[in-house]
């Protein structure tokens, strides 16, 4: 366990330092990453669009109400083949899950066409029917999963956690900042009886601060006080999440805003993929639908830049934003009071922008760019991240009190401010 000021030095607080003026745009006021000397991380904002489609995918109706017979229409002629125009879309009241789609694959999709009267927006990339709240995905081939059950955000899962650790395709820009010229591939935190849980397991992407990892990976990325070494200090929040249920992907790349395809996006291509290969033990276990993004730093840059992906249904930026575009989902923006190397403000600049989705920001008054990491479940990053996704990947209603409404509970948590916007306000 790292102490405060230790903390403050870590996670992704050094490299900052010089990536802020690259990249920050004073009309956002964000800080996440940019051009460094060894290589810099300037985002390629057209990285992670749309892989190729497979034809259309029927809508899955679970998680809401049917939509209208016109929903899931053919995407255009490079789209692949129609969707079902009987699958229509299938709302959800607690902020947008399960809906069809048309002309979308597990590696994404082109335009599609408009989804239903009852809730449905337009598809965008991806040829999605949207819920009210949220964005695409693709038919979840995982069927017949248990509903979830409510669980508490500030304990630890019911799940024993496993990790799978360097395995799917490489990717990631180089020279990296900490390997060089030798992408890396991918750790995966997840519930160690995946195959016997009888969930089907929301998706979860994780995008790493500028330097870092989600653990140690020796013998260049390591955590040495003495040698001023801060690389993979994520664990907890990663074994936190995957202890909830959740499939969570990390890359091992340390510049996550550069690439084409970003490595998230890489990644996500990849177990999705995954999901559908008999040989795989992600067969049939995953809940391709219900997918979701969050990162840290740079890593919440490179969320910012993914916003219009049309797989995702809900983000999460910690301490970084970036000018935001095509956001169809609800997002949440967290920030650290006595950051000094991403301010609160930048972070809250961009959330104001996000108005027809629902958007909430915190500020932990206390806490610094990295230090969040070390307080466990109760604390409040470990915590909102747990009950950000249960509520809007896995219908945990019961964790709506934490977001929505006047009173919400972190509305009356005295270790943080926030703000909601008008969608979560009721």
């Amino acid at each position: 366990m790292f102490t405060m000021s230790l903390a403050h030095r870590s996670i992704s607080g050094i490299c900052l330092a010089f990536l802020i003026p690259a990249c920050a745009a004073d009309e956002d006021r964000s800080a996440a990453a940019g051009a460094s000397g060894k290589g810099g991380t300037t985002g390629n904002s057209s990285a992670g669009g749309p892989g190729t489609a497979n034809g259309g995918a029927s809508a899955s109706s679970a998680g809401g109400t049917t939509g209208t017979s016109t929903a899931g229409t053919a995407g255009t002629p490079s789209s692949g083949t129609a969707g079902n125009s009987t699958s229509g879309t299938s709302g959800n009241s607690t902020g947008g899950s399960n809906q069809g789609q048309a002309g979308a694959s597990a590696g994404g999709g082109t335009v599609g066409t408009a989804g239903s009267a009852s809730g449905g927006q337009s598809g965008g990339v991806g040829g999605q029917a949207g819920s009210a709240g949220g964005g695409g995905g693709t038919v979840s081939s995982c069927v017949g999963g248990k509903a979830w059950p409510t669980a508490n955000p500030t304990a630890a899962g019911p799940f024993e956690v496993a990790a799978d650790k360097g395995v799917g395709p490489l990717a990631g820009y180089t020279p990296d900042p900490i390997y060089g010229d030798q992408q890396q591939r991918f750790n995966i935190y997840r519930p160690k009886n995946l195959a016997t849980s009888g969930y089907c397991h929301p998706i979860l992407v994780w995008a790493n601060g500028h330097t870092d990892n989600p653990e140690p990976n020796a013998p260049l990325c390591v955590v040495d006080s003495g040698a001023n070494k801060w690389c993979g200090q994520y664990l907890p929040m990663m074994n936190h999440l995957a202890s909830h249920g959740f499939v969570v992907i990390a890359s091992l790349s340390t510049t996550t805003s550069k690439g084409d395809p970003l490595p998230t996006i890489a990644g996500l291509n990849w177990i999705l993929e995954q999901s559908e290969d008999a040989s795989s033990a992600y067969y049939h276990r995953l809940d391709t639908v219900n997918i979701g993004q969050l990162g840290h730093s740079e890593g919440a840059m490179s969320t910012c830049m993914v916003a219009a992906e049309p797989r995702y249904k809900a983000l999460a930026a910690l301490c970084g934003t970036r000018t935001l575009t095509g956001v169809h989902t609800p997002m949440l923006f967290f920030c650290g009071g006595k950051d000094t190397v991403v301010n609160c403000d930048g972070v809250r600049d961009v959330f104001l922008t996000v108005k027809d989705q629902p958007a909430f920001f915190i500020d932990e008054l206390n806490s610094d760019h990295g230090s969040w990491v070390y307080q466990g479940a109760k604390g409040v990053s470990l915590s909102l991240a747990a009950a950000w996704f249960r509520v809007h990947l896995m219908g945990d209603t019961a964790n709506r009190k934490y977001f929505y409404g006047p009173s919400c509970t972190f509305c009356t948590d005295s270790r943080v401010k926030v703000e909601q916007n008008s969608l979560m306000t009721q």
